[in-house]
C-alpha cells in the first residue's frame, strides 16, 4: 500500500521542482532570485499585471514573456523577489 501512495508522491514532488527554475542560456533563474536578475536573465516582460492578496491589496506582479522557442513564460514578483515560474508552450 505504501508503495502505491510513494509513486504520485514522487511525480507531484518532481513537478513542482520543475518549475522553481529557469535556464536562460548559460544562465540560471531560481525561486527567490531577484526582480532585477530576472530582467537581466530575461529582459524587459512584454506584458505585467498587478497580483493582489483576497482583500486586494497589491503583493506584486506577474510578469509575461514570449521566448525564441515559441515557449510563454510567466515569472511572478512577490515583494521583489521571484516566487513562482511558469514555463509553458503555446
Amino acid at each position: 500500500m505504501r508503495r502505491y501512495l510513494l509513486i504520485p508522491l514522487l511525480l507531484i514532488s518532481l513537478a513542482a521542482d520543475a518549475t522553481s527554475t529557469l535556464r536562460v542560456g548559460s544562465q540560471v533563474l531560481t525561486v527567490g532570485d531577484s526582480a532585477l536578475r530576472a530582467i537581466q536573465l530575461l529582459g524587459e516582460p512584454e506584458f505585467k499585471e498587478p497580483v493582489e492578496n483576497d482583500e486586494g491589496a497589491y503583493l506584486g506582479e506577474r510578469w509575461q514573456y514570449q521566448r525564441d522557442n515559441g515557449r510563454i513564460t510567466m515569472i511572478t514578483i512577490i515583494y521583489g523577489k521571484v516566487s513562482l515560474i511558469e514555463d509553458r508552450s503555446r
